[in-house]
C-alpha cells in the first residue's frame, strides 16, 4: 500500500496537472494563477489551458497553453459580430474546435482540473470527451447556481461526472450532486501588492471624487444580481456616502439606469465601466473606504479577497458563503438581511464609526486573510484531492 501511494504521488509530480480556465482574465483567472504557483512550489508542475489573449504572468514551473479563442468585441469585425448577437454562437463553435487540443493536453497530465465552464452545455460535451479519453477530472464549483434561465445545472451535472469536486464554503456542500471537499478561496494580497501603494486622497481626486468624503465601492462584473440597485437605493438614503461603481457591464448598469439618474444621488455616483487592469484596480480600492457586496445570491466572492488584500472592510448581505468570509464586527459588516433598508442601516453605522474604524477593520481583514487563506495551505489541500482522485 505504501509503495502504491508513493507511486501515485510520484506520477502526479512527474506528469503534473492540467488546469482548465477558459477566460484568461478576471477573478477565476486570478485564482488559477495563484493556485498554480502554490502547486508549483510543492513540486507539482502545472499547465494552464486558457484563452489565447490571456493575462497570465510568467511563473516558475507553470506553463500557459493558449487553447481557447474568443470574439471579445475589441476589433471592428468582432464588434459587428457582437452587435448582431452572434457572439455566443461564434464563441461556442470556436470552443468546440478547440477541444482536440484540450484533449491532447489532458492525455499528457495525471489530473485535469476544471475551474468551471463558461457555458454548462458546452462544458458537458467537453467533460464527457475528457472522461472518454481516460482523464482523471477534478472540478471546482466556484459558484453553485446558474444565473441564466434554461441553463443546465452545473452543480448537479459536472460534480457527477468528476472524480472529485471542490467547493469554497460550507454553505455550498449540499448544493452539489456529489460530496465535495471544502477548500476556502485563497487571499488576493499578492494581487493587491502588485498594484503598488497609492494615496487614498490622490486616488479619489484622480477618479473625480471629493478628496475627503466617504466612498463605497461596488466592483466586479456588473450583473443584475450583484446588487447595484440595492446599493443605489441604500446610498440615496445615506448622503454621507459617494458611490463608486467599476467593472464590465453584463446588464447591471442597464437595469439600474433610472436609479443612476436619480436626483437624490446627483453628484454622488462615479461609474467606470469595462475591464480594469490591476493598476486601475489599485486606484479604485485606494479610493474606497468600504466595499459593498450586496449580492442576492452567492457561493463566495473574489471581490471580498481583493478588498482584504487592499486593506478595505466589507459590507455584505448574509447569503451563501459570504458569512464565512466576512467576520461581522472584525473585518466588516454583515447586514441583518438582504435588503436595501438593511444595507442603508449598515452604511449609516459604518459612516458613524468613522474612517479610523473603517481602516482598522480593513487591516484586520488583510491580517485574517493572510493567516487563514494562505495559498501554500490551499495548494496542499488541493494536492490531497488530486491524490484521492488518482486512488479512485
Amino acid at each position: 500500500m505504501i509503495e502504491r501511494e508513493s507511486g501515485i504521488h510520484e506520477a502526479l509530480r512527474q506528469r503534473g496537472v492540467l488546469i482548465v480556465e477558459q477566460g484568461g482574465r478576471g477573478g477565476v483567472a486570478d485564482y488559477t494563477g495563484l493556485l498554480a504557483a502554490g502547486l508549483s512550489a510543492r513540486a507539482v508542475p502545472v499547465t494552464i489551458a486558457t484563452a489565447d489573449d490571456h493575462l497570465y504572468a510568467p511563473a516558475p514551473g507553470v506553463r500557459v497553453a493558449p487553447v481557447f479563442a474568443y470574439i471579445r468585441g475589441h476589433s471592428r469585425p468582432a464588434r459587428l459580430i457582437r452587435r448582431s448577437r452572434l457572439g455566443p454562437l461564434v464563441n461556442g463553435l470556436r470552443f468546440l474546435i478547440s477541444l482536440p487540443k484540450l484533449l491532447a493536453l489532458s492525455r499528457q497530465h495525471s489530473i485535469t482540473h476544471v475551474q468551471g465552464w463558461e457555458a454548462p452545455s458546452l462544458g458537458l460535451i467537453a467533460t464527457l470527451l475528457l472522461r472518454a479519453c481516460g482523464a482523471t477530472v477534478v472540478y471546482t464549483a466556484h459558484n453553485t447556481f446558474e444565473r441564466g434561465r434554461r441553463r443546465l445545472d452545473s452543480a448537479r451535472i459536472h460534480p457527477g461526472l468528476a472524480h472529485q469536486t471542490i467547493v469554497h464554503t460550507q454553505a455550498d456542500q449540499h448544493r452539489v450532486s456529489r460530496q465535495p471537499t471544502v477548500i476556502p478561496h485563497g487571499h488576493y494580497c499578492a494581487l493587491a501588492d502588485a498594484a503598488g501603494p497609492m494615496d487614498s486622497k490622490q486616488a479619489r481626486v484622480a477618479l473625480g471624487l471629493p478628496a475627503d468624503d466617504l466612498t463605497v465601492l461596488l466592483f466586479g462584473v456588473l450583473r443584475p444580481d450583484k446588487g447595484l440597485n440595492d446599493l443605489l437605493d441604500a446610498a440615496a438614503d445615506v448622503p454621507a456616502w459617494n458611490v463608486l461603481v467599476a467593472g464590465e457591464d453584463h446588464g447591471g448598469l442597464t437595469a439600474s439606469g433610472e436609479r443612476l439618474r436619480s436626483p437624490r444621488l446627483a453628484g454622488r455616483i462615479t461609474v467606470q465601466e469595462g475591464f480594469q487592469p490591476i493598476e486601475e484596480v489599485g486606484r479604485l480600492f485606494a479610493a474606497a473606504d468600504l466595499v459593498a457586496i450586496p449580492y442576492r445570491r452567492a457561493s463566495q466572492s473574489g471581490v471580498v479577497q481583493l478588498a482584504y488584500g487592499f486593506g478595505r472592510p466589507v459590507a455584505a448581505y448574509p447569503v451563501g458563503g459570504l458569512t464565512e468570509a466576512v467576520r461581522d464586527g472584525v473585518t466588516g459588516w454583515v447586514c441583518r438581511d438582504a435588503s436595501p433598508e438593511a444595507l442603508a442601516d449598515t452604511l449609516r453605522t459604518a459612516a458613524n464609526a468613522g474612517r479610523d474604524e473603517l481602516r482598522r477593520r480593513g487591516t484586520e481583514g488583510r491580517m485574517w486573510a493572510e493567516r487563514e487563506l494562505d495559498w501554500d495551505r490551499i495548494a496542499r489541500l488541493t494536492e490531497r484531492v488530486y491524490l484521492r482522485a488518482l486512488r479512485g
